[in-house]
């Protein structure tokens, strides 16, 4: 039997481990982040719009460049067939299934049973609601990050059996993975392919590290051959979504001094809190400083009850068998280090010197890998040390009930109500104030909604003039967002003057937006009536300019 053979083998079950964790996943998934979650308008309507242009059609975001064109390609049919919460609840489920395959084959790659990989979900999923680096996360609503980090995770646990085994089906295997994962989404894909491109060459000069795994020393010609074998099924299966990302960045309409406008609006104001890392808060380096305690207390404890002859959850035992899991933690995190020293700043960011290029680079999430793979890390860890110690299997069983409870309390416990801006009242009055817009206007209408306005295209089938949200990645698109949040300051500061809004200024927003509706609970007064009030939220009809 083959090493890669019997580490499959031990994990007996394997089909029940993946269900079982899959649930955790998707228990977790619907218990805490509500139907939509905060990114499933964005992604869902975008991909409505890519089936159907039809839809909303006066929409520039949805107009503009698709960034995840396989996911919308993907996705977007079912949309024109079902609801939005159908969609995004079949959606969770599938990616979820499929992170938890990716994390099961990981789980097993390393030498853990069922226990310690279902523990680990539970873990994980804790984790993540502890806090983040770089606002991160994996298990919660439904875009193409989703399936492409369960693609990521299987690409880790095939390369992990080509590092070992030396096999070339194993390479093609892993670049296979992380090729689905690339188109999916290009950005957290790519950054796998680099982690393990980084991995290889480090695992390749430990020569004795290799020899002791699999026996054999590799020579050069064989280095490129694996390589080969990794590289092009990857490039093969990447090029779906990766075409459509690079004519996204390469392609650019605008010149160079607006394209470092765009990245700077983009990294240091409308995405600081994922790619600015001086304004990631102090709490979230805390979070990080104390997951890489744990990750090394824990290695620690795990080669200590090995050298002491404990019953070990590792085939090969103790730093061996973990040495290519963290490996890629460490490249990540070198990613990361690249990331901070490139982004770090202690005064304004348009004062940094050379922000131009600084933007350019961060706008690549250089932080998202390592943000992602230090919670999947520090939970496999911390679930390894706990079977080391727990070897009855009666105990075992009710250590995972009582996370299993634990996860329903906590999960539950802090599940948001409504998005952010929102109380739940305000939810409820808003979901009717966009039923009533999807039922009165005409479906080519074009809607101003407010600052916080969420998923407005998702109620009400109509298509926004902005939406603070909905900022897109290309270059024109995001010169253009800017611009017309611009155009509405302005228009709102010139028309208050006499501190109301007359039927003169909402001409001249029509002139100015072509716009037919506006939604509202803050804007005002207006000498019209509403067309639509509840208790929070008014509608005006915008009458058409002379």
């Amino acid at each position: 039997m083959s090493g890669s053979e019997s580490v499959n083998g031990k994990a007996g079950g394997s089909v029940s481990t993946v269900i079982a964790v899959g649930a955790v996943f998707i228990a977790w998934s619907l218990m805490n982040v509500p139907v939509p979650g905060v990114n499933e308008p964005h992604y869902l309507t975008k991909a409505r719009h890519f089936a159907d242009p039809n839809w909303c059609a006066e929409d520039f975001f949805l107009q503009s460049a698709n960034a995840h064109a396989v996911f919308f390609a993907l996705v977007g049919p079912v949309t024109s067939l079902v609801s939005f919460e159908f969609t995004a609840v079949l959606g969770r489920i599938l990616s979820l299934l499929l992170f938890a395959c990716g994390w099961a084959q990981l789980g097993r790659r390393i030498g853990l049973d069922g226990f310690v990989i279902l523990l680990s979900s539970c873990l994980f999923c804790l984790l993540s609601a502890a806090g983040n680096f770089s606002g991160e996360w994996i298990v919660g609503g439904f875009e193409s990050k989703v399936p492409a980090y369960g693609f990521a995770l299987l690409a880790i646990a095939s390369w992990i059996d080509a590092f070992r085994f030396s096999h070339k089906r194993s390479y093609v295997a892993a670049g296979i993975m992380a090729g689905f994962s690339v188109s999916l989404h290009p950005v957290v894909g790519l950054w796998f392919c680099l982690a393990i491109a980084m991995c290889e060459v480090v695992c390749v000069r430990k020569q004795r590290l290799v020899a002791q795994t699999s026996g054999v020393r590799l020579s050069a010609a064989g280095f490129v051959a694996n390589s080969a074998a990794f590289i092009l099924p990857a490039m093969l299966f990447a090029l779906p979504g990766l075409i459509p990302a690079l004519r996204l960045v390469l392609a650019s309409t605008v010149d160079k001094a607006s394209q470092d406008t765009a990245n700077f609006i983009q990294v240091f104001w409308r995405l600081a809190h994922h790619l600015d890392p001086a304004r990631f808060p102090l709490d979230s380096w805390l979070y990080t400083a104390a997951l890489l305690v744990v990750i090394v207390v824990a290695l620690f404890v795990l080669d200590r009850v090995n050298e002491n002859g404990g019953e070990s959850v590792d085939e090969r035992g103790g730093r061996l068998c973990w040495f290519p899991l963290m490996a890629m933690l460490v490249a990540a995190a070198v990613i990361a280090a690249v990331g901070i020293g490139i982004g770090w700043h202690s005064g304004r960011a348009q004062d940094i010197a050379d922000w131009q290029w600084r933007a350019a680079l961060l706008r690549f999430y250089p932080f998202r890998m390592f943000d992602a793979l230090l919670p999947v890390t520090a939970s496999l860890v911390m679930a390894a040390v706990v079977a080391a110690v727990i070897v009855r299997p009666a105990i075992r069983t009710a250590v995972v009930a009582v996370f299993v409870i634990g996860l329903c309390v906590v999960g539950w416990g802090t599940r948001a109500e409504a998005p952010s801006a929102y109380s739940r009242h305000d939810y409820a009055e808003w979901k009717e104030a966009c039923g009533w817009l999807n039922e009165n206007t005409a479906e080519d209408s074009l809607v101003f909604g407010p600052r916080e306005s969420f998923g407005l295209k998702w109620y009400a089938n109509r298509a926004e003039y902005i939406c603070f949200k909905d900022c897109p990645q290309d270059a024109a698109g995001i010169l253009e967002w800017n611009s017309r949040l611009w155009k509405i300051f302005h228009w709102s500061q010139l028309s208050y003057r006499n501190e109301r809004f007359d039927n003169t200024d909402l001409q001249a927003l029509q002139r100015l937006t072509n716009v037919g509706y506006v939604l509202t609970r803050q804007l005002g007064p207006f000498e019209a009536e509403p067309v639509y009030q509840n208790s929070v939220w008014r509608i005006y009809k915008v009458p058409p300019s002379l």
